[in-house]
């Protein structure tokens, strides 16, 4: 009996002691890192109210920015979980809809559209730099 309770306690330290916190990213370092890049977010002035990258996403409503008169929508989850049970949202959101051409990028507990046709690379510098913030 004693054997089995040893076992057993040990079986949980090892599953505690496995357990590994997964690492997020802020707002906060997502808007130093464009700024390091010197890539200027501005505040939107309007918004369209029915734009489909400011929807609420796994109910998380994004941070909206304006780079070069496109559109950027950041939504920070508490988990890469999070990101994904958003995009799912997204994609049953706008299953019906004709979507224009967007970025789309996934990093940890971020998720970001960008209203831009094609690849930017500044954009991109700061997604290599976010992913970094979490190897």
């Amino acid at each position: 009996m004693n054997k089995i309770l040893m076992i057993g306690m040990a079986l949980c330290f090892i599953i505690a002691g496995c357990t590994v916190k997964e690492k997020t990213i802020s707002l906060e370092q997502i808007k130093d890192l464009f700024e390091k890049h010197e890539i200027p977010l501005e505040d939107p002035k309007e918004l369209h109210p029915k734009s489909v990258f400011l929807y609420t996403l796994n109910g998380v409503k994004p941070e909206p920015f304006m780079l070069d008169g496109e559109l950027i929508s950041i939504y920070i989850y508490s988990s890469s979980n999070g990101v994904l049970k958003g995009m799912q949202d997204f994609e049953r959101q706008t299953a019906g809809a004709d979507v224009a051409a967007h970025g789309e990028y996934q990093v940890a507990n971020v998720l970001i559209f960008h209203g831009y046709e094609g690849t930017d690379e500044r954009v991109e510098a700061v997604i290599k730099d976010m992913e970094s913030l979490v190897k």
